[in-house]
């Protein structure tokens, strides 16, 4: 059997995880178990192919089974934006975003169906979003996204330095632009009740790691480090880690971004922050800073990209990195001086070349869904439900728009990849330094 060579295993923290009450004691796999569908991978992907699933499929047994803790890993550590579009640099084809947009809110509508029907206490909160702009790199891209906007029809509303001051309590903005439409979220609490909730015909395995798979003339056989499960069909949901499956190699590049979070801040600190009501900001720069106000009070930054191809960063790099956070944090709050960061972790996303997207049957009985580029969180949730909508052979346009989508192109190979990331991401750090 071949053999995976690499295993997902975070070893820095999850702020959004641990802010968290403990979790039940995982379910984990030992021994052997037949079923109709094991899902490889508990991310937001890999939990709405199990929900969709699930319900067109009441009398079979599926096995949904995750290499850590739901919650812990890609999706959880994202910055909790649930967006209903999003979009850098020049205005883009209309026709083609129209398209994402509607798969995005499609999984921004079933996310918080979820939310809903199930109660689920993840801090859900319809702000919206603000991007805002530090320096000439910020204001050349918040000027594209403004036309990209209008040119959708979609509602935005300028701020002015004084109107950013007054909301979020900084002047470090030129201007904002605000767009309603998404949501904010604890991400790690979101992906823990979508896995609480799952259909009674799904069975979770967590503290699962698969260490390697097979076809035999029978069925896929996963093996664990524990046990074996047997099924007639697969689902892969790994996220960056499918390659490692065979699936898409070479075709998308797997980036970190680091963030930091403080504990809730005090009635001095919050006034500081304009109003003190929870806001979600994006950089209208590629690579700005990503900041939140929570609703329980935390203050969040993210930013940094870096190229991973490997494994998660080590804990102590990840610490470092959080050096850089509070620096950011201190450009734009000089009172916050004493409020420092106790959570720092990074989270490993897919980017391709052509916004292409891997998703569908690719052998007999073998699916394959990955949520790559922007609006990862709302991408996937729709993604994986229509994934599972065609297995079961539950055609719809929703579908058919995912089917339209080319498939991820193939990427140079390395070191040349390296090098052009490397190119790219050191003339996009210079270009938004000020943004930081």
């Amino acid at each position: 059997m071949p053999r995976l060579k690499i295993v997902p295993k975070h070893e820095d923290r999850n702020g959004w995880w641990e802010t968290l009450p403990p979790p039940a004691p995982a379910n984990v796999l030992k021994g052997e178990r037949r079923v109709h569908t094991v899902i490889v991978g508990a991310g937001v992907c890999g939990l709405a192919v199990a929900h969709q699933l699930g319900r067109h499929c009441p009398d079979s047994e599926i096995a949904l089974v995750e290499a850590e803790r739901v919650g812990f890993g890609a999706s959880g550590r994202s910055a909790g934006f649930l967006l209903n579009v999003h979009s850098h640099g020049a205005p883009k084809r209309t026709d083609i975003l129209r398209r994402n947009i509607r798969l995005w809110e499609s999984g921004l509508s079933d996310l918080r169906g979820i939310v809903r029907e199930f109660r689920i206490d993840c801090g859900w909160h319809e702000f919206g979003r603000i991007y805002g702009s530090a320096g000439p790199n910020g204001e050349r891209h918040i000027e594209e996204i403004a036309k990209t906007l209008e040119q959708l029809g979609l509602d935005r509303r300028w701020m002015s330095r004084d109107e950013m001051e007054e909301r979020i309590g900084t002047k470090f903005y030129r201007r904002g632009l605000y767009t309603p439409g998404s949501a904010l979220v604890n991400p790690a609490a979101l992906m823990r009740g979508m896995a609480r909730h799952l259909p009674l015909n799904v069975s979770l395995y967590e503290q699962t790691p698969v260490v390697g798979f097979e076809a035999d003339a029978h069925a896929y056989v996963v093996e664990t480090e524990a046990g074996r499960m047997l099924s007639d069909r697969l689902v892969l949901a790994a996220g960056v880690y499918l390659r490692q499956f065979g699936i898409a190699p070479g075709r998308y590049v797997p980036m970190t971004t680091y963030a930091s979070m403080t504990d809730p801040l005090g009635e001095g600190a919050l006034a500081l922050l304009g109003t003190g009501k929870p806001f979600g900001l994006l950089a209208s720069s590629e690579y700005g800073a990503t900041i939140r106000l929570t609703g329980d009070n935390r203050l969040f930054v993210r930013n940094l990209f870096k190229f991973n191809p490997n494994s998660p960063t080590p804990a102590p790099r990840v610490c470092e990195i959080g050096k850089l956070h509070r620096k950011g944090m201190l450009n734009r709050w000089p009172g916050l001086k004493d409020a420092g960061f106790s959570y720092s972790w990074g989270g490993t996303m897919a980017f391709t070349w052509n916004d292409g997207a891997v998703f569908g049957e690719f052998a007999p009985g073998l699916y394959a869904v990955l949520t790559n580029d922007v609006s990862p969180m709302t991408r996937g949730a729709a993604a994986g439900r229509l994934l599972a909508d065609l297995m079961e052979g539950r055609d719809s346009e929703l579908l058919r728009l995912q089917l339209e989508i080319p498939s991820a192109c193939r990427l140079p190979p390395r070191p040349f990849l390296d090098i052009g990331i490397a190119i790219r991401r050191g003339l996009l750090h210079a270009a938004a330094r000020k943004e930081f």
